[in-house]
């Protein structure tokens, strides 16, 4: 064994020892031949009849804030390669320029909601439109029509937050939003914007237990949002060569994110692989988002793919790194997290496995999922929730 197989076995039984990780003989045993063969090991590869052109099979993607720790900033330059910051946060935009990392830099924004700062004189939140001292203030007196109303008139705001919800099909407002968004980024260190919160259902509201005034089903506010992206790509975005990008929850079936497909450049799947609490995703329903994975990557457009977890479960975080791996055709990017922890830095050394190039799609192996890669390859079992790493 070299020392590099020494110190890898090492990490592997580390893993394996550690809370809801695989057993040991869950994970790949061989290092030329002197440890047990794994019972796959004669399963043919499956192979590209003609190649994918060559990248890195992990791609991470930072979001919405710069690190908590100024020291984390190096990392993230280092190792992450789409980031999503917000106004006021261009000194460490700027920075991890400096740093060597050229990767595009979106700007975050609420979608579907403006902030009420409390007063006209408040200086309200950078990450929505109504972003200047009285904005809000001049959309309420002057634009009633442009909020979002439930069936008794009413204006939806979220409980306990300052955020009002916007009607996306109103023409006006989406002129508005967009006027706001060639001001954002007529700053060149933006490659683009990211938005937030691109329902694909009346799922929000349903939660909410408020049924909307002007739609009364999914395909209706579907329609609504649609026309909005529509305005905003063919209106500024597509002819200036700026991303578009838009995080997309609430989905029923993949019909939304397709459609909505037609008018970005790449999306977030925020609870990828596994459910968003501590649970998992049945088979089908974890089949359902490879599936929409590899369709997104077929139309040239990029996918972010987050698993919810906690720092210390590694067994989590490879299921939902493994799934990643199995699914990236070099426009996929990949996130471990909580939403209440997008600004740390978690780092795995599971990262750091050099599996090479896939050398070809995914396939079904007994009841497992299983992908060949350069250096080895990844099975999963969808049904048991585990996952096998392999490394020749």
């Amino acid at each position: 064994m070299t020392g590099k197989n020494i110190f890898f076995f090492i990490f592997l039984i580390s893993l394996a020892l550690m809370p809801g990780c695989a057993k040991v003989q869950d994970i790949l045993l061989t290092f030329g031949g002197e440890l047990a063969t794994p019972q796959y090991a004669a399963t043919p590869m499956r192979v590209y009849a003609t190649p994918l052109p060559s990248f890195d099979p992990l791609q991470l993607a930072w979001f919405y804030k710069p690190p908590q720790r100024e020291a984390d900033l190096g990392a993230v330059a280092a190792n992450f390669s789409l980031l999503i910051l917000t106004r006021n946060d261009e000194r460490e935009r700027a920075e991890l320029r400096a740093m060597g990392n050229q990767s595009p830099v979106l700007q975050y924004l609420r979608f579907e909601a403006v902030m009420d700062p409390g007063s006209c004189q408040a200086k309200p939140f950078q990450n929505q439109a109504a972003h200047l001292e009285g904005d809000y203030c001049l959309l309420e007196s002057s634009h009633p029509d442009w909020f979002l109303r439930d069936i008794n008139g009413d204006v939806i705001r979220y409980s306990n937050s300052e955020y009002v919800l916007m009607d996306p099909g109103n023409n006006e407002w989406q002129a508005y939003f967009l006027d706001k968004v060639k001001g954002f980024q007529a700053d060149s260190g933006w490659d683009g914007l990211f938005l937030d919160n691109v329902d694909g259902s009346l799922g929000r509201f349903e939660n909410m237990r408020r049924l909307l005034a002007d739609y009364t089903d999914d395909a209706a506010y579907q329609n609504a949002v649609l026309s909005f992206l529509q305005q905003l790509y063919t209106g500024y975005f597509a002819p200036h060569g700026r991303l578009l990008y838009a995080n997309i929850p609430y989905l029923e079936d993949s019909s939304a994110w397709l459609a909505y497909l037609q008018y970005l450049d790449g999306a977030m799947l925020e609870s990828f692989a596994v459910a968003w609490d501590n649970g998992y995703l049945n088979e089908q329903d974890w089949l359902e988002q490879l599936d929409l994975a590899e369709k997104t990557q077929a139309l040239g457009k990029r996918i972010i793919l987050v698993t919810q977890g906690e720092l210390n479960d590694q067994g989590r975080m490879q299921y939902g790194l493994a799934s990643y791996l199995r699914v990236n055709n070099g426009l996929a990017y990949f996130r471990y997290s909580s939403a209440d922890a997008y600004r740390d830095l978690w780092w795995y050394s599971s990262y750091e496995i050099e599996l090479g190039q896939p050398l070809g799609p995914r396939y079904p192996q007994d009841d497992r999922w299983r992908r060949d890669f350069e250096n080895g390859s990844v099975l999963v079992d969808p049904k048991n929730h585990a996952m096998e790493i392999a490394i020749d």
